[in-house]
């Protein structure tokens, strides 16, 4: 029996400050594409994981 995908909700607080420098990095990383700021966050934190985890490897 496959397992479907299971939807985990995560809130994070940060500074404005700190969203700013996460949508310019999304700007030089996916230039033109339209994202949400859930998309911002997920796709960058998703790069960072996956990073993090070919360096320990």
């Amino acid at each position: 029996m496959a397992a479907g995908k299971r939807t985990v909700q995560v809130n994070v607080k940060m500074s404005a400050e700190d969203f700013a420098l996460l949508q310019k990095a999304a700007n030089v990383l996916w230039p033109g594409a339209v994202l949400t700021n859930s998309g911002i966050v997920l796709g960058l934190a998703k790069l960072g994981a996956s990073q993090a985890s070919k360096k320990k490897s």
